[in-house]
């Protein structure tokens, strides 16, 4: 008897909670459905009193303009928007489309990856759109993505929001197109218009840990064979690379992929490439391991590896990147060192620009080869700055001498060596941001590189509308002395002539350029 009293107390107790659940589920639903009811009556009231705020400002106005008139003909009011999407994680469903409402109609549909422009750098956007993807330096540009989506990832954590599930695409881009006038060494004077840069990057960061960059260029170079004043207007791959890091995790760091690798600095405010960048500025395929001080300014390192172009021994080429940023008391700047095995796969040395028969480069097949020694060279840069006022200095050159055969200057085998000295000044010009930079370059033994002896230089940067940047620049070049001669390798393919030799003429060069640059 015991036992069935038992049983049915237990049996009384299980109804009593059961009753209770079907109770409080039966609430919450009710309430659910006095919140939603709630909630379209809200804004139905909302959009009633933007109605009557609308009609009361047109009652108020006497002579409705053009404007008023196209409103009061077809009305509006204000209305909440809400983003509606399916329940579940995204990487459990095949397709995830989300869509903005108001009033429960659809007015946008994102059935896909979001893409984004104007993917600013800092926390604020720069008025010159010098914080772009477009204008990152192009040395070590794989950190500088990471440290972006390092931040980006935080912002998104500071205000509350998950992770993002999706990849995150951004776009950017410049056109520069520039016109010029001087006179060279010899010869008439000239000038002319072009475009100078057309660049779209799509940078992608698929989560916390991997980013990508795909930048794709026009190529301005001369169409051989063709008169076509608009024939070097190909596209081409400019850059491509993976990027594995998160500096809140750990500060090593790879990357994979066509990229500058990280050898030199070539920091500059001028419009013309400076002579150390013509000479040790390498793009390559590689593989980079690097370390980047996680909280900041600090020290950063690198080790990269890549197969050459170059064809005598052994094919693969490496060097590192090491340096220290700072940023105290006002001032923040740089110092850095670097090392390369083969300088001759830099792009100024693999192609010079040079025609009419004389060494056109290493990477020529018709007045070059790529079957010299391999030479290795180094790099050495400074870069400071306070408030307004910014100093650069750098030299890059060859650690030895390249046989005459594969690069002479004056009989014997040349070791080409460049160096920059730049100082700028920042102000405001007209309520704009502007600067004015002036600079000192100088080689050796680059006579076959077509690079000069001496350059003086000035510039005027201006923004005069947001992202964008216009300078006038004016260059004055010091050729290698008469008498001073230079050449490079000859060309393998058979039938092929030597090279004429490249001659130092003594005399002077100036040319003015003025650049509107355009930047997203």
């Amino acid at each position: 008897m015991k036992l069935k009293s038992s049983v049915l107390l237990v049996a009384m107790g299980c109804c009593s909670a059961t009753w209770a659940t079907s109770d409080l589920e039966q609430k919450i639903s009710q309430l659910s459905q006095q919140t939603a009811q709630l909630q379209r009556e809200l804004a139905q009231l909302q959009s009633q009193l933007a109605h009557q705020k609308a009609k009361n400002q047109k009652a108020k106005k006497s002579k409705p303009n053009k404007q008023s008139k196209h409103v009061d003909k077809f009305g509006y009011h204000d209305a909440p928007v809400k983003v509606h999407s399916l329940d579940g994680h995204p990487e459990s469903m095949s397709f995830y489309p989300s869509v903005l409402m108001a009033e429960n109609q659809a007015i946008a549909y994102i059935a896909g990856t979001p893409v984004v422009t104007s993917p600013y750098l800092g926390e604020r956007p720069a008025f010159d759109g010098s914080d772009l993807i477009v204008n990152i330096s192009s040395i070590n540009q794989d950190v500088r993505l990471m440290q972006q989506r390092r931040q980006l990832f935080r912002a998104f954590d500071k205000l509350g929001y998950p992770e993002p599930k999706v990849p995150l695409i951004a776009l950017s881009g410049a056109i520069e197109p520039y016109a010029f006038f001087g006179s060279p060494y010899l010869g008439q004077r000239s000038g002319d218009v072009d475009l100078g840069t057309a660049e779209l990057d799509v940078a992608v960061a698929l989560n916390s840990w991997v980013e990508g960059l795909l930048s794709v260029g026009y190529d301005n170079e001369p169409a051989s064979g063709v008169n076509q004043r608009i024939a070097n207007s190909n596209f081409f791959l400019n850059k491509g690379f993976v990027n594995i890091g998160n500096l809140d995790v750990t500060p090593i760091y790879a990357t994979a992929g066509q990229i500058y690798v990280p050898f030199g600095r070539y920091s500059s405010s001028m419009v013309s490439s400076n002579l150390p960048q013509l000479i040790g500025r390498t793009k390559a395929r590689p593989v980079i391991l690097g370390f980047k001080n996680q909280k900041g300014p600090g020290m950063y390192a690198a080790v990269y590896g890549f197969r050459g172009d170059t064809t005598l021994g052994k094919s693969g080429v490496g060097g590192f990147n090491l340096g220290y940023t700072f940023a105290k008391y006002k001032h923040v700047g740089e110092i850095g060192v670097s090392v390369i095995s083969n300088i001759a796969n830099s792009n100024g040395m693999q192609s010079n620009g040079s025609t009419g028969g004389q060494f056109a480069g290493f990477g020529s097949t018709t007045n070059g080869s790529e079957a010299i020694k391999k030479v290795p060279g180094v790099d050495a840069h400074v870069n400071w700055s306070r408030d307004a006022y910014s100093i650069t200095a750098e030299w890059v050159g060859a650690t030895t001498r390249f046989r005459p055969v594969d690069l002479s200057f004056n009989g014997r085998g040349a070791k080409p060596q460049a160096t920059n000295l730049e100082g700028a000044y920042t102000f405001n010009a007209f309520a704009k941001p502007a600067s004015v930079a002036i600079g000192y370059q100088w080689s050796d033994d680059a006579l076959a590189l077509r690079l000069p002896r001496h350059r003086i230089s000035g510039v005027f940067n201006i923004s005069i509308w947001p992202n964008t940047v216009e300078s006038i620049e004016y260059r004055h070049d010091i050729d290698y002395n008469v008498g001073d001669r230079a050449n490079g390798a000859n060309s393998t393919l058979s039938g092929s002539v030597a090279n004429i030799q490249t001659l130092g003429t003594g005399r002077n060069a100036d040319n003015i350029v003025a650049q509107i640059g355009m930047y997203f």
